[in-house]
């Protein structure tokens, strides 16, 4: 229909599978009994083309508002200390378990030297089903469960929030039970420390759902957007007051004025929300856009829209990931100044936790209001009651297949496992240096939280300062300045472990964790600003979506290793500055193998590897698959 848009039609009218049909979804549905739709409706000429309101990307940005303060703030501050806390108060003696660790008297702590004679030297343990942990083991624990679990939701649901109309649904119900989660915190006392462990389970799993969705949400709203939509026309922008409507005929992209609102579309071609930003939070580079995107600009040949498409991608991940600063900032520095003013006690610190959990559940609302569903290709399932086995067999089968695809590429092999790595020790770094501070320097609660601050204000540093200037002036490849940015977090681990040889530095002493906090956040700042923008470059066109989702799971797969050994190892030496040993050699492992990168071959070998599936009949691929 012209000059009207026309909803997603009827399943039925899409069972057939032609020769324009998406050749990955068909391959890998065939494999399932899942007839996917044609080539027509996964470019979206079927699709919700409404023109990206401001609304919209109001209710985009509430997302990384309400979620990135559980992450920043919870997950790395407040829930170690609180998980740490709860498992000591219920800790008993390592030579008798009858013995409370509260009322046998002062138990000496750990102090750097060699590892403890366990049948001579007394020290504090807590039960975890069945076994008998280090308290802080008991935060470790924790958190490697909840990534590991966090990495299966994350990839079961990915073909649900691709295809369909679950992205939105999804988005919203994990949010609410992040929220949740973190509210009933408020309940987590001594007695009940198995039920903290849960929660934290559960808000974890809950955050790294909700960043999947309202990511994904990312690309539909850059080629919705108005300025997108003119370029894909060839035209100036349509006059204020007009929305945008998309309609295919005979295979040929039109786009014709609808209807007037003059509240709700977007009107110029940098409107005030998107405003000007840093180059240190473009996180999605201009060769990230997502494949469904990019084939839909191939399609219909247009350089212009593609170039608009990754500049007004570049601008709203950007003001996204400042959303999601200014927001952790807001509420990190709120958190402070009440756990300060409350005498650092663990009622402060779940007080806060219910904060958090209000301030997700509060910002979830525009997201719910503003928002539209943005339904993405769907599937035609035959079996409608195993819609939801469907959908995850779906997804599992995708990632094995971008697996397959990625043995085939030197560079992102040697990248990926590299960033295995450097993540692993990234994440590990930030848990154990929280505990080590808690329980060996003996920072209360409200210190601890302005490591986090500094850490977050280096952060920014950090990223404009690998991005803008090191590689600009040193003029060095990029392999080489995520090598400077490895060299610089292995100076962490590496000062822990003078307190092996000297009581005078070496993590003796509180003021020297500040200091550590800042270069961490330099650190993690070169982390986010360049990692990324390195394997985008070896990432092949049109395949980057999938290529991204290995990029994650391989992220979130890594945080399991690093959290268990160091939980292992402090229960071994019951000295939790051992796990400084560990860190050190992981970060060196990590350095040969970034070396041996060469990003300029590995573009040239994405270039050839997507020639040469370009070249392949769509019946020849399902056939390998």
């Amino acid at each position: 229909m012209r000059g009207q848009y026309s909803h997603v039609r009827d399943a039925s009218e899409y069972e057939e599978v032609g020769a324009d049909a998406d050749t990955e979804s068909a391959a890998t549905a065939a494999d399932l009994g899942l007839r996917p739709v044609p080539t027509s409706y996964s470019t979206h000429s079927q699709l919700d083309r409404r023109a990206t309101s401001r609304k919209e990307i109001l209710g985009w940005l509430s997302f990384a508002l309400g979620a990135e303060p559980f992450a920043v703030a919870a997950v790395g501050i407040y829930l170690p200390i609180l998980l740490e806390q709860l498992a000591r108060e219920k800790s008993v003696m390592s030579d008798d378990h009858s013995v409370s660790c509260q009322y046998s008297g002062d138990v000496p702590e750990p102090s750097p030297g060699p590892p403890p004679d366990s049948n001579t030297e007394r020290y504090c343990v807590t039960p975890a089903l069945g076994f008998y942990v280090h308290p802080a083991s008991f935060a470790l624990y924790t958190f490697s469960i909840s990534v590991f679990l966090q990495a299966i939701v994350v990839i079961s649901m990915s073909g649900a929030a691709d295809r369909g109309s679950y992205r939105k649904s999804l988005l919203l119900a994990f949010s609410c039970l992040g929220g949740l989660s973190s509210i009933l915190l408020i309940a987590a006392v001594p007695s009940a420390y198995y039920f903290a462990s849960f929660l934290t389970i559960v808000g974890n799993v809950s955050f790294g759902a909700v960043a999947v969705c309202g990511n994904a949400f990312l690309p539909v709203l850059v080629r919705n957007h108005p300025d997108v939509l003119s370029a894909e026309a060839g035209h100036e922008l349509y006059p204020p007051g007009e929305s945008f409507s998309h309609t295919t005929e005979s295979s040929t992209s039109a786009l014709t004025v609808t209807e007037s609102a003059p509240d709700d579309a977007l009107q110029s071609s940098k409107p005030p929300v998107v405003a000007d930003i840093p180059d240190t939070f473009e996180s999605f580079p201009p060769n990230t856009v997502d494949p469904d995107a990019r084939s839909f600009f191939d399609h219909t040949a247009n350089d212009a829209a593609a170039e608009k498409s990754a500049e007004i991608s570049n601008h709203l991940s950007g003001m996204g990931v400042a959303c999601g600063y200014l927001s952790a900032f807001i509420v990190q520095t709120s958190g402070v100044i009440f756990v300060a003013a409350m005498g650092s006690s663990m009622l402060s610190i779940r007080l806060v936790l219910l904060g958090i959990g209000v301030w997700w559940l509060l910002f979830t609302i525009p997201t719910a209001l503003f928002m539209r569903p943005r339904p993405g290709p769907r599937l035609h399932i035959r079996d409608k009651e195993k819609v939801v086995v469907r959908y995850v067999t779906y997804a599992w089968k995708t990632l094995w297949r971008t697996a397959k695809e990625v043995r085939k590429l030197r560079d992102v092999v040697l990248y990926l496992t590299g960033w295995f790595i450097l993540s692993d020790s990234a994440t590990t770094i930030n848990a154990t240096s929280i505990l080590f501070a808690r329980t060996e320097l003996h920072m209360k609660p409200a210190a601890l939280a302005v490591v986090g601050i500094i850490t977050m204000i280096f952060g920014v540093v950090g990223a404009i300062f690998f991005s803008r200037y090191v590689q600009k002036y040193l003029n060095i490849p990029p392999n080489k300045v995520i090598m400077l940015i490895v060299g610089m977090t292995t100076l962490i681990p590496a000062y822990g472990l003078l307190g092996f040889i000297t009581d005078k530095v070496g993590l003796h002493h509180s003021w020297e964790i500040y200091v550590l906090a800042a270069i961490y956040g330099m650190a993690l700042g070169g982390m986010s600003s360049v990692c990324r923008s390195v394997f985008s470059m070896l990432i092949p066109p049109g395949k980057e979506s999938t290529f991204f989702s290995l990029y994650a799971v391989t992220d979130k797969g890594s945080s399991i290793i690093g959290p268990t050994i160091t939980a292992m190892i402090t229960d071994r030496t019951h000295n939790i500055r051992y796990t400084f040993y560990f860190l050190f050699i992981l970060l060196l492992i990590s350095m040969p193998i970034f070396y041996s990168l060469d990003v300029e071959r590995g573009m040239r070998d994405a270039q050839r590897f997507g020639e040469e599936e370009e070249q392949v009949p769509v019946e020849d691929e399902q056939v390998h698959i």
